[in-house]
């Protein structure tokens, strides 16, 4: 039902047909208008019938008396103007006389030999304006009005006398002033219209009154008379006169001449009827205004109990929740009617929700999803506003920790496996802490952590953890099925505590807020990275300069690869059984226009970090298998090139693709390369590795273990690898001559690689007596300064020529 009770939908409805009564009482008003748009049309009509007569009375009724004034004189039977003597005008005086017309202006009879009579009752100037017109009519009678603002408005005829036998005799004219007040009276008192004859645009006779005074020569309204006046148009409509509000017409008064020399004008004022109007709309408006405050009172105090305030609580409670005030939901209202108990209902269920949601907003915003620790945004919100000037409750410590190679991690074992390695990371960092309550660990990046503490703090403590973090991280991990060796390169940056006793005026000035901290840690956590990881570093101001040059080295590097400003250089193999050198390694060199020669390992560094060591890498392949190629043609001989190959080249998914497209490209028959890769990579990558490697044996692509000993590999792998050579490090032949468990090992480790069918490649030979030691060994090459350093490709004939 409509009307049930207790519900918002009924009081709604109620509230609708009230409207109803409104638009009602405004239709009413609409009404009214249109009533007095009938009347105004009723006026209207009123005064084009009011012109109609008044221009018949002015114009037409005039002419009539002209014309029977006129026969009168020039009937037969009167014999008045039969001839021209003392007792034809003795009657003609006599007949002016009682015609008794005030609006008679001048009688003139013209005979044909010349004499004539009048009858004048104006001045010459009337007189002029009449003889302006010689029309001169042979049997009818010819009128026309002709006038102007200064001589007013006349109405002239021209008559044509005759004799008994109607032959001209002469002619009768007449003169008669239009400016007759009782015409425009006659109108009003008739019609109840407003009257007026204009001369030009003067009044000359007008009905108007405005301010007790008759408004005889006022002038026609500029707008009007650009239209009556100017263009000779009737005018019908509404008008402004002398300021009052009329509906009027005006109709022009037109001489021979086509010249408006007049206009009559019929209005009715509209004054009256519009303060009727007002006053009814007044009278409306109070009776609507009491109405209105009459539904006002109990209306708004309804609106107010049973839709307002509950809207108004609904809104301030939503208001209080955004700012976090849950507890306003504790003093909810009770809900008079259906829907806002469903309102309030469906509210305190979305709170719930939203709180819920918040709480877990807060958890993905301040922990970490994978390890549960808290991240970035904790740390900032927890010491971006710590004050510095408190060193016990100051942050004062911060531990930068990256977990080395995780990147390799990922790609070798998956992005599961390496999130798994970060949260086992994160349970050895609370532990390693768990005996230190002010420390907190958070993780606050991909594979960085920081571990920050607030108040004293003292070197050996902080020597102690670093170590004790080190040490923690060089046992192997286990993740499911895989055992994962890693390691921590730690930056740590530390505010100075000086107890405001440094400086004659304290003023913070030598402490660091969190953001220079971490930066400052971090700083000193790249640096350990560039001096070979898994170690720690305090930061010290000089690193500044070191990041410096490594920031421009990085950019210089990308401008030196993209204008081909890298050079390769070559160091020759020599082979022990055929006395000569076969071939040679291929190795970087960077000669920078400003800074000279730049180490090798140096920019090799920058390149892996920025992501420009798989461009370089592949720009050294190719460059290499084309020189040798070409040298191979020019000098009829067939030397082998080997190209050290990166781990990201290793582990991109197009490696082998890459390396069949450059030798399709250069010619180069595939056993002339010799990839080399270190013993590290190929342990850290072994499945992936494996895969890639023997599918390039099997295209013939010699595969070299370089730096043979320096990492975690053992000789009993070597026999299930897919490579061809291997190469011993200069380590393990630095003082062969001089130690004879050094020459031991060399020994038995040459002889192991020979027993499964390995080639055995020496480095770092600088003596003599090391090559005499290998020769009697033996092994299979010789490589390092004591035949040749690396030299550019315009030195490598000159060398090659000591052992053709």
């Amino acid at each position: 039902m409509m009307f049930k009770k207790n519900t918002l939908h009924a009081k709604i409805n109620l509230f609708i047909l009230i409207i109803i009564l409104l638009v009602v009482t405004i239709g009413f008003f609409v009404a009214i208008n249109i009533f007095f748009s009938i009347y105004e049309n009723e006026m209207t009509q009123m005064v084009s019938t009011g012109i109609t007569e008044l221009e018949k009375i002015v114009v037409d009724e005039n002419e009539k008396w002209l014309l029977s004034f006129s026969n009168g004189l020039t009937d037969p039977e009167h014999r008045l103007l039969i001839q021209n003597d003392p007792t034809s005008n003795q009657a003609l005086h006599q007949y002016v006389t009682q015609a008794n017309n005030d609006a008679l202006e001048f009688v003139i009879v013209t005979y044909p030999d010349g004499s004539g009579h009048e009858e004048i009752f104006t001045d010459q100037s009337i007189l002029n304006l009449a003889y302006q017109n010689t029309v001169t009519p042979l049997t009818e009678p010819y009128f026309w009005i002709d006038g102007d603002a200064a001589l007013g408005l006349h109405l002239f005829c021209r008559y044509p006398l005759t004799d008994p036998n109607q032959n001209p005799n002469g002619a009768l004219l007449m003169g008669l002033n239009l400016a007759d007040q009782e015409t425009v009276d006659y109108i009003k008192n008739t019609a109840a219209l407003e009257a007026t004859v204009f001369a030009g645009n003067t009044r000359i006779a007008t009905t108007i009154i405005k301010n007790n005074e008759t408004q005889v020569g006022t002038t026609l309204d500029p707008s009007i008379a650009k239209i009556v006046l100017d263009k000779g148009l009737t005018y019908a409509g509404k008008a402004e006169i002398l300021g009052d509000p009329y509906l009027v017409t005006y109709v022009p008064i037109i001489n021979p001449g086509d010249e408006v020399v007049g206009v009559l004008f019929v209005g009715k004022s509209m004054v009256s009827i519009f303060t009727i109007r007002n006053q009814i709309i007044l009278y409306l408006m109070i009776s609507g205004f009491f109405l209105w405050l009459f539904f006002y009172v109990p209306s708004n105090r309804w609106l107010k109990i049973n839709i307002t305030n509950p809207i108004c609580w609904v809104a301030d409670t939503m208001k209080m929740i955004s700012q976090g005030e849950y507890k306003v939901l504790e003093h909810m209202p009770e809900a008079k009617y259906e829907e806002v108990e469903m309102l309030q209902t469906t509210m305190y269920d979305m709170v719930s929700e939203l709180v819920t949601g918040k709480k877990n907003l807060e958890t993905a915003a301040y922990i970490d999803s994978i390890t549960g620790l808290p991240n970035r945004v904790a740390l900032y919100k927890k010491y971006q506003e710590t004050p510095l000037d408190d060193n016990r409750n100051a942050l004062t410590l911060i531990f930068y920790i990256d977990v080395d190679n995780l990147k390799y991690i990922n790609n070798l074992f998956g992005h599961r496996v390496g999130d798994n390695l970060l949260r086992q990371v994160g349970y050895i960092l609370q532990g390693l802490f768990s005996g230190f309550p002010h420390y907190e660990v958070y993780r606050i990046s991909g594979d960085e952590f920081a571990v920050c503490k607030i108040g004293l703090h003292n070197t050996e403590e902080i020597f102690a953890l670093a170590k004790s973090i080190i040490k923690e991280f060089e046992k192997a991990i286990t993740i499911g099925t895989q055992i994962i060796s890693t390691s921590v390169s730690i930056g740590i940056s530390r505010n100075e505590l000086c107890n405001k006793s440094k400086c004659i005026s304290c003023t913070d000035g030598c402490k660091d807020n969190l953001e220079k901290l971490l930066k400052k840690s971090e700083l000193a956590m790249n640096q350990v990275k560039i001096s070979g990881k898994n170690n720690f570093m305090i930061f010290d101001p000089s690193m500044n300069v070191i990041i410096q040059r490594k920031a421009s080295l990085q950019q210089d590097l990308k401008q030196a690869l993209k204008n081909k400003q890298l050079e390769i250089y070559y160091q020759p193999k020599f082979d022990l059984a055929s006395n000569r050198y076969d071939g040679f390694e291929a190795l970087v060199r960077w000669n920078h226009a400003e800074r000279g020669f730049i180490p090798p390992l140096e920019f090799i560094h920058i390149a892996e970090e920025s992501n420009l060591i798989i461009e370089l890498g592949d720009w050294i392949l190719e460059e290499s298998c084309r020189f040798i190629r070409n040298y191979n043609i020019a000098h009829q001989s067939s030397y082998s090139i080997a190209v050290n190959i990166s781990t990201f080249q290793l582990l991109n998914d197009d490696f082998e693709e890459k390396v069949t497209k450059v030798l399709e490209k250069t010619g180069l028959d595939p056993y002339l390369l010799e990839l080399e890769i270190t013993e590290t990579m190929l342990m850290n990558s072994m499945s992936i590795a494996y895969t890639k490697l023997n599918f390039l044996r099997e295209k013939n692509v010699s595969i070299a273990l370089d730096d043979f000993g320096t990492g975690y590999s053992s000789l009993t792998y070597l026999k299930a690898l897919p490579i061809t050579t291997v190469k011993l490090d200069k380590s393990f032949i630095d003082d062969i001559a001089t130690d004879e468990l050094s020459l031991k090992i060399v020994e038995n480790v040459i002889q192991i690689a020979k027993n499964i069918g390995l080639k055995i490649v020496v480095e770092g030979v600088e003596t003599i007596d090391q090559l005499e030691i290998l020769k009697q060994l033996p092994c299979n090459k010789i490589q390092g300064y004591y035949f040749s350093k690396p030299v550019s490709e315009l030195n490598l004939t000159k060398v090659l020529s000591e052992y053709p």
